[in-house]
């Protein structure tokens, strides 16, 4: 259930860091006109369904670190992968060098360090 929710919270959390690194950039997060409005939020979708995989898959892992740097560059290649398919492979170049792939990617290392952090405490 946790990662699930961890998910769910990943993906507001970016939108809320796309947003606010938009405002405060004066940079749209997908500056292609003809790309469509669904390349942003796809790869933010990718990049929530990879930082679940990884906090299922790492569950019981006693490494946090692997994991984080486990997200970090799965979801980055998740997101390029959707920006590559979604409008052009030279629009991933693009979009990895700009603040908003990288910052969801390094929100996805967090999520699961701050969700390895919340682990049940065995009582008996």
């Amino acid at each position: 259930m946790l990662p699930t929710l961890a998910a769910i919270v990943y993906a507001a959390a970016v939108a809320a860091l796309w947003g606010i690194l938009s405002l405060v950039l004066d940079r749209e997060v997908v500056d292609y006109e003809d790309a469509g409005p669904l390349v942003g939020p796809g790869m933010a979708a990718a990049a929530a369904v990879v930082t679940w995989l990884v906090l299922l898959a790492t569950r019981r892992s006693s490494r946090a670190w692997t994991g984080a740097a486990l997200a970090l560059l799965l979801s980055l290649g998740a997101m390029m992968l959707v920006a590559a398919v979604g409008y052009a492979p030279t629009a991933a170049v693009h979009f990895v060098l700009g603040p908003f792939v990288p910052g969801a990617a390094a929100l996805s290392a967090v999520t699961v360090l701050v969700v390895r952090g919340f682990r049940p405490r065995r009582t008996i």
